[in-house]
């Protein structure tokens, strides 16, 4: 670019250019929030909730929020705890980000919740309690052990599929090249379901399904700019199977079918 053109008119992306902007965010977000709830995962291995804390708040900088500073927040999860039948309120983290997520880490007898700053700051008191009703589910059924133990059934899969013996040719040729995919697609689904499952628990906890709903359809706006009430193309239909959570309207149409029920 000629020196003299340098405070031109600012290049403006092309719509498709800033559609798969928003898509690259939202995927980057989720293979972050992937990374940091495996460190923390690898934190509670070595060290309990002292290993958590250590990991998590000594990399990120995420700090352990006292009762003092939200007393609302900890009666609710009080509350929820106490229904879920949990032997022990799970710790409660803040993370400076300004995306909105939440993780659970732990079993029933020792866990934490870790909320973002952005989510904090961007819903409601009850959309939060929502949220928590969620991560409260996946402490209570010991989703963090099921998807170790799934995540490590799939890389033994991956492992035996390719330093076993291996046919010379045939269909159980095609499908030893084939078991790592199929392994982590039935991982993803796993993923999927105990994701449908907590949204469920969470309607149960909470006897309301609407400020989950709020907060779902809340995220989903904050992370592709748009709602998603509806199913998406046909076309596009296939690419839900490659994800570890079920697409917004999936739990948006289920949850409000569940509290129509009630």
């Amino acid at each position: 670019m000629p020196h003299g053109h340098a405070h031109a008119t600012s290049w403006v992306l092309p719509p498709h250019r800033r559609a798969q902007r928003a898509v690259n965010r939202a995927d980057s977000s989720l293979v972050m929030n992937g990374m940091l709830l495996l460190l923390a995962l690898c934190g509670w291995i070595i060290g309990g909730e002292a290993g958590v804390r250590w990991a998590v708040s000594g990399q990120f900088g995420a700090r352990l929020l006292r009762r003092a500073e939200m007393p609302a927040l900890f009666e609710i999860l009080a509350v929820l705890s106490r229904r879920a039948g949990l032997p022990r309120m799970p710790e409660l983290y803040c993370l400076p980000e300004a995306g909105m997520n939440a993780y659970a880490l732990g079993s029933p007898d020792h866990s934490a919740i870790t909320l973002t700053e952005g989510l904090l700051r961007g819903m409601t008191l009850n959309e939060v309690a929502g949220i928590l009703a969620h991560e409260v589910a996946h402490i209570r059924n010991d989703d963090g052990a099921v998807m170790t133990l799934a995540a490590a059934l799939h890389c033994a899969t991956a492992l035996v599929a390719g330093f076993g013996p291996q046919p010379a040719g045939g269909p159980l040729a095609a499908l030893l090249r084939s078991a790592p995919a199929i392994g982590r697609l039935l991982h993803l689904a796993l993923s999927r379901i105990r994701e449908f499952d907590a949204d469920i628990a969470a309607l149960e906890l909470t006897g309301d399904a609407y400020g989950l709903m709020a907060a779902l359809d809340k995220m989903e706006s904050h992370h592709n700019g748009s709602h998603q009430r509806r199913a998406p193309l046909p076309s596009l239909d296939m690419v839900r199977f490659l994800r570890s959570h079920p697409e917004t309207w999936e739990r948006l149409r289920t949850l409000e079918s569940r509290a129509q029920m009630r």
